[in-house]
């Protein structure tokens, strides 16, 4: 072999030595990253505070509670995405990376709604009343406006929701500061009306609305005001299953369906560390609608393929009943919170 060739040699492995010294030293540093923002658990006393319809998901340690990240906006490891929605954190093939942009899963399915198709995981605005979030081909909304007056208090004894000129939603106001209001000149008068007196708000909750989904997985939500969320309005959603899409429709509606055992439930890959009394709802000979009368919501923790636990907050069905009153996800109609079930 020539003096060119062992020098040639030399140097390409010199070459490759230093090029996997390189690769290395980047997966130990990632690796440090990732470890070290885990270490520290320090969460603040109040929990967040998110926009409505984003929901309040676990980081990725498992530490604290945070408002996910949306469609397009940016996620890592302490920032996640709303998997609930079907998002995830998308890093672009690039290893070691620790910032990403939130993606829809490319096995969700897109949404038509008013004529317009929406990728799955999107949020839209169809109204200034309205936000909706498009679930894997179901169209979830919650409405952006006060529908329900607070309890009356000493400082407002007779709420009452008024239409102000250039607002979208009916503002809450008093009888009483309009009586007051009156003593002032109209530019003041309209001021004061913009800017109405901050209430002591009173914690409320609403009703969990439909199922998204007549059979197989779907999503219910309710709105939830008090002191801990600062008065802001904030979206809860639960996971929800009203009956298997499999299931035979039955020659009349038992109370309840519930497997021979308890079992473990599945979702988007994940399964639940423990087994569930899982029931489902049947159908009504009368042509009248089955669905859910009593339900209660809990917790439960899925480990999932990459090693990770999440916890989701799951409806568990105590018992159906036959009614007229049919939501669209059953049969007809819904009216509140106006969960859509889209044909596809």
């Amino acid at each position: 072999m020539s003096p060119g060739e062992i020098t040639s040699q030399i140097c390409g492995e010199a070459s490759r030595l230093i090029l996997r010294m390189h690769v290395f030293i980047k997966i130990i540093f990632f690796f440090q990253v990732s470890s070290s923002s885990c270490q520290k658990c320090l969460c603040p006393p109040e929990g967040p505070v998110c926009a409505a319809g984003v929901s309040i998901v676990p980081d990725g340690c498992g530490c604290c509670k945070v408002c996910a990240k949306q469609l397009n906006e940016d996620c890592s490891e302490t920032e996640p995405c709303d998997y609930i929605k079907g998002l995830e954190c998308n890093f672009g093939g690039k290893y070691g990376a620790d910032k990403g942009i939130c993606r829809a899963r490319s096995d969700g399915q897109t949404c038509e709604y008013n004529k317009k198709i929406y990728q799955n995981g999107e949020i839209f605005r169809p109204s200034c009343k309205q936000q909706c979030t498009c679930l894997d081909g179901a169209v979830g909304c919650v409405s952006l406006c006060p529908r329900e007056l607070p309890l009356p208090n000493d400082r407002c004894p007779h709420p009452r929701l008024v239409k102000v000129l250039g607002r979208c939603c009916e503002q809450l106001v008093c009888p009483e500061e309009m009586k007051t209001m009156k003593k002032y000149r109209k530019k003041e008068r309209s001021n004061a009306l913009e800017n109405t007196a901050k209430l002591d708000c009173v914690a409320q909750t609403t009703d969990w609305s439909s199922c998204s989904r007549s059979c197989g997985t779907g999503v219910s939500t309710r709105l939830t005001v008090s002191r801990e969320t600062q008065c802001k309005m904030v979206t809860e959603t639960r996971i929800c299953e009203v009956r298997p899409c499999a299931q035979i429709k039955m020659q009349q509606l038992k109370q309840m369906q519930t497997p021979s055992r308890p079992v473990r439930m599945s979702l988007d890959g994940c399964r639940s560390m423990k087994r569930l009394p899982v029931r489902f709802c049947g159908s009504c000979v009368d042509g009248r609608c089955c669905r859910p009368q009593r339900t209660q919501t809990e917790p439960v923790l899925f480990r999932c393929k990459n090693a990770k636990t999440v916890t989701r907050m799951v409806m568990l069905i105590q018992s159906c009943t036959c009614d007229y009153y049919c939501s669209e996800t059953t049969s007809l109609y819904n009216v509140f919170n106006e969960v859509h079930k889209l044909r596809y």
